[in-house]
């Protein structure tokens, strides 16, 4: 793949993108701060929902089926980057690193952005790569500083509001060398997803409650989205997906931009 492009090579948002949905989005404003406060507080705790542990332990073979999932998901991002070979890779919303640590030996660079610091400093002492550079940023308002040939999201594409959705892919599309693919990792609808004191969410409501381990609740967002209808709702954003399932817990797949949308 070819290397990053400098930022003279991008594309300005159109107005069309950067309006998107202004009403709507600009109302959405508390409820996107407090997932951001949500996902802060939940830093030193986050990867017990990865590794089944504490409240989400969900017993001996639920728990195996997770592990099984989280292996097949975790192939299928290893076999893209082994057959891609991107040059440099954005991953938005690196977390703790769950990801970052597969990506970063795979790529020449990474630029791993997030909005809490608390995460990204976890991030930092798990995958303790030279080239990896972190940046703190509110996703809804990052701009890609060059173009990449990868852009890798893991449980991040869920947390995007309907109303945000094509402007969102937009800064992908933006952020996309000529060529490059965007990677997508998320949750699916399951009941035995979450912690066991949270309630089963409403797959089309959009907005969850969730709760820590010291009781305090917050409310984030939360788009179960189907391989299929994720796919075709990429290609209102000219994108062509390729998006599958593990057998329960997580969608994949890769995006690409048309190539119109290169010479806009």
């Amino acid at each position: 793949m070819t290397a990053a492009h400098p930022p003279g090579d991008r594309s300005a948002p159109s107005s069309r993108e950067q309006g998107e949905g202004r009403g709507e989005a600009s109302t959405d404003r508390p409820l996107l701060d407090d997932q951001i406060a949500y996902y802060r507080a939940r830093a030193p705790e986050y990867d017990a929902w990865w590794y089944r542990t504490g409240r989400f332990d969900r017993g001996a073979a639920n728990n195996a089926a997770w592990r099984a999932d989280v292996e097949a998901a975790e192939q299928a991002v290893i076999a893209c980057l082994d057959r891609e070979r991107p040059a440099a890779v954005l991953e938005l919303a690196c977390g703790t690193g769950l990801f970052t640590r597969i990506v970063a030996p795979r790529t020449g660079a990474v630029t791993a952005v997030d909005a809490s610091p608390e995460v990204i400093a976890i991030n930092r002492a798990r995958v303790a790569a030279r080239n990896v550079r972190y940046v703190q940023a509110d996703l809804f308002a990052f701009e890609p500083p060059m173009r990449y040939d990868c852009v890798f999201m893991s449980f991040w594409l869920s947390h995007v509001p309907h109303a945000r959705f094509d402007a969102f892919w937009a800064m992908v599309r933006r952020a996309l060398a000529p060529g490059g693919f965007a990677f997508v990792v998320d949750s699916a609808h399951d009941a035995t997803s979450h912690a066991v004191d949270h309630p089963t969410p409403d797959r089309h409501a959009g907005i969850v409650t969730r709760r820590l381990d010291d009781g305090r609740e917050f409310r984030i967002v939360k788009v179960f989205w189907e391989p299929a209808a994720l796919a075709a709702r990429l290609r209102e954003c000219g994108f062509d997906a390729d998006i599958g399932a593990t057998k329960r817990y997580f969608i994949y797949g890769s995006a690409r931009a048309a190539q119109a949308h290169f010479s806009e």
